[in-house]
């Protein structure tokens, strides 16, 4: 009989702990389905909050303005030109552009002009070699991502003396891929080109990145009001005019090219403006979405164009 209450004891015992264990298994699987869910939510309301960023920064880019230009902290500000008045245009207030509060989180964006950069589809060697200097590239390497850049988007596979192609280069590597023979679809695509590292794609504290300089939107004429220095002096300008650019602007935005930066490819405003936003829920990952609008579109109808939206990766 003892021994019978004993093994009775045992499997009461055994029963137990069974019970014990599918019920720490079965609180810990939910808790973890409600976190899968929780997290799922604040993703969906991030991505949602990050296109209320981009929407906002529509707002500004389709005010009644026709200037775009810098202010002194390098933040893209709007000018209206006031009738009767050629050398005093308006500066309209930006909206609030980071740590907006809506809903449950908040949303913050990066709003700048697409014309402060160069057409890398457009822009000759000469051009290009001439960017790459203003970013201390010396010339070897400098000829290298010159020849390979041109090699990447023309549609055969022989490469320039110092060039790159699939064949001998881009197949041979760890990832094997084809160059495109075509144009650049993208900026990013130049860190698929041989002799671009990431440090001239994404740049140093004393340097801007490439990455930050080209386009590869058809965007036609550079902006005055808001090309950088190294964007100028590719365009042929001296040392000296670039620093009278940039110390004219802050003032006063150019309202007209002068005469004397005429034919060298600048303008001075822009209907395309590249917007990068971020969505953010307390506790989560943020959600981040670049895009590139026109403003009128390509018909000159009221309202943008979306050219590039691209979800970004945290």
């Amino acid at each position: 009989m003892k021994t019978e209450r004993g093994f009775v004891l045992i499997s009461v015992l055994l029963a137990l702990t069974l019970l014990a264990v599918v019920a720490t298994e079965f609180a810990f699987s939910m808790r973890l389905e409600a976190s899968m869910v929780r997290s799922y939510r604040d993703s969906v309301l991030a991505a949602h909050l990050a296109e209320g960023g981009v929407q906002q920064a529509i707002r500004e880019i389709l005010s009644q303005a026709q200037i775009s230009a810098l202010d002194e902290g390098g933040q893209l500000v709007f000018y209206r030109a006031l009738p009767g008045q050629q050398t005093t245009p308006e500066r309209l207030p930006p909206l609030p552009r980071t740590r907006v509060p809506l809903g449950p989180g908040e949303f913050s964006y990066r709003l700048t002009d697409e014309a402060a950069r160069l057409d890398i589809n457009a822009s000759t060697p000469a051009r290009l070699d001439r960017l790459l200097a203003a970013l201390d590239v010396e010339g070897q390497q400098r000829d290298i991502i010159n020849d390979s850049i041109q090699d990447w988007r023309d549609r055969d596979e022989v490469h320039r003396l110092n060039g790159a192609e699939s064949e001998d280069v881009y197949l041979r590597l760890p990832l094997p891929y084809r160059s495109r023979n075509g144009n650049l679809q993208d900026a990013s695509e130049l860190r698929q080109i041989r002799g671009v590292s990431r440090e001239l794609y994404v740049g140093t504290a004393d340097r801007p990145g490439l990455g930050d300089l080209v386009t590869a939107v058809a965007v036609g004429r550079v902006n005055l009001n808001t090309a950088s220095a190294p964007v100028l002096k590719a365009l042929g300008f001296a040392d000296a005019e670039v620093a009278d650019v940039l110390q004219t602007r802050v003032r006063t935005p150019y309202l007209t090219v002068p005469g004397r930066f005429g034919g060298r490819g600048v303008a001075v405003g822009s209907a395309t403006f590249r917007i990068e936003a971020e969505g953010r829920i307390p506790g989560s990952p943020p959600s981040r979405v670049l895009a590139i609008v026109q403003r009128g579109g390509r018909t000159g109808a009221v309202g943008v164009t979306f050219r590039l939206w691209r979800p970004e990766t945290n």
